[in-house]
Formats: C-alpha cells, sequence, structure tokens
C-alpha cells in the first residue's frame, strides 16, 4: 500500500495521474460540475477525494526520466474523468431539452432566465424541471454512483488504460443522439396536449374568424400547460426515476469501452 508520508518523486507522480482522473470527473459530473459551486470548493473536493482513493488503488508504476510516457498518462486520465462526468451530463440535457419544447408550446419561449450551472438562458418550464430533476437524482443516491464509478474505474483502468476506439465512439454519439429522444419521451404527454390545443385553436380561428385567436389562444395554452405540469408530476418523477436507473449501467459500459473491451 502506498504511503504519502514517506513517498518518492514516482509516488507524487502518481498522485498527480490520480488527481487529474479525479478532478476530470468532479469538473464535469452533475450536480459536482455545477458552475453554481465555487472552483476552490471543487479542488479542496478533488484533493480530498484523491488522499481517501490513493491509499487503496494498486500501485502506480512511473518513470520520473520519461517525461513522454508521463504527458500521455496525464491525457489518458484526464480523458477518463471528463467522458465519465460527461455521461450524467446527457441526461440532464434531455430533461433540459423536453422543459424548453414544453416552454416554448406554453408560450413562455420568450421568458427565459439565466442558468448559472449552463451559463446560458433556459425557459422557466426547463429550469424548473432541470431543478427537479436534481432533486430526484440526490434522493437516488446518484452522487454516490458518481463516486462508486471513480473507484471502480481503477480496477476497469489502471492508469494509462484508456483506449480511443470506434465503439467508444459509437457509444458516445448515442448518448448525445439520446439527448433528444429522452427529451421527447420524457415530455410528449405536454407536447402532444399542448399540441392538439394549438390545432384546436387554429381550427376555431380558421372556422370563426370573428375570435381573437391571440387573445384566447394564449391564456389557453398558458392553462392547459401549468395544469398538465401539476397533475403529471408524479409521472414525470417515475420516468425522470427510470432515466436514472440507467446511469450506473451506462456508466460501467462506457468504462468497459474505454478500456478497449466490447
Amino acid at each position: 500500500m502506498a504511503n504519502l508520508l514517506n513517498y518518492d518523486a514516482g509516488q507524487l507522480l502518481a498522485f498527480i495521474l490520480v488527481l487529474v482522473r479525479v478532478s476530470g470527473i468532479i469538473s464535469t459530473a452533475p450536480i459536482f460540475g455545477s458552475s453554481v459551486s465555487p472552483p476552490q470548493v471543487k479542488i479542496v473536493l478533488s484533493l480530498m477525494l484523491t488522499l481517501i482513493l490513493y491509499p487503496f488503488i494498486p500501485e502506480i508504476q512511473v518513470f520520473p526520466d520519461r517525461p513522454d510516457h508521463y504527458l500521455v498518462l496525464i491525457a489518458s486520465e484526464l480523458l477518463i474523468g471528463l467522458v465519465l462526468g460527461m455521461i450524467g451530463r446527457f441526461l440532464f440535457s434531455a430533461v433540459e431539452f423536453a422543459g424548453t419544447v414544453i416552454g416554448f408550446q406554453m408560450g413562455l419561449g420568450m421568458a427565459n432566465v439565466f442558468d448559472p450551472q449552463s451559463q446560458q438562458q433556459v425557459s422557466l418550464v426547463g429550469r424548473f424541471e432541470s431543478t427537479t430533476a436534481t432533486l430526484i437524482f440526490l434522493a437516488m443516491d446518484g452522487h454516490l454512483i458518481v463516486i462508486q464509478a471513480l473507484v471502480r474505474s481503477y480496477s476497469v483502468l489502471p492508469p494509462g488504460g484508456a483506449r480511443i476506439s470506434q465503439p467508444l465512439v459509437e457509444k458516445l454519439t448515442e448518448l448525445s443522439a439520446s439527448i433528444f429522444v429522452i427529451g421527447l419521451q420524457i415530455g410528449a404527454p405536454l407536447i402532444v396536449a399542448l399540441f392538439l390545443a394549438n390545432a384546436i385553436v387554429g381550427l376555431l380561428a380558421r372556422s370563426v374568424p370573428q375570435i381573437q385567436v391571440f387573445v384566447v389562444g394564449f391564456p389557453l395554452t398558458l392553462l392547459l400547460g401549468f395544469l398538465f405540469l401539476f397533475f403529471g408530476m408524479p409521472f414525470y418523477g417515475q420516468a425522470v426515476h427510470k432515466m436514472f436507473e440507467m446511469f450506473d449501467s451506462q456508466l460501467f459500459s462506457v468504462l468497459k469501452l474505454l478500456g478497449g473491451s466490447s
């Protein structure tokens, strides 16, 4: 077991390798990588996790006289951390996409708020659903799943063991494409209902031109949207819960692909 109290140059370089992987996943993973958290908190958290993990991981062989080899190890560790952290971000992006589409159909497309996590303007409904998904994620111990994946990564991927392969690229492409698929699945009830409401208002405007469609249509879609959001929250919670249940298996599958196995 490594001892930080009696380390040489090789052990110090090995400690930095562990810190790079931990920092990569902390900077990109949901909750941990939020820009709301001060950088000082992320640095301290990364150091604490590294100090806890380092004595229990397999011994890392580092050659101080080979800086080119060490730079390759640094890049490999950073790649592992960033990829593992981005898996959860894909899931939260799907929730935000569903909320953005719903907010646009409700007529709240111009009522955007600043999201400090993504540093962008997001819809009110998207922000609401993202906050609700964050609470569900914490209730399911999703933050602990991220830490477990970090610990388990050392048994699957030793330092320098990451490989960029075609199956890995295809898997990441599939996960990024699932943002739109999962988002539409989560928001499908409200999207369909609001689409039908807008279609009915459009038909009424064509059949009865005296109706002021903008006066009637906007309050109607807004009221229907809030009603569906209120009564559909249990179903929305179940859908998000089911989506986060795939989080652990997705992390493990990406770990295996990073190691070069299919």
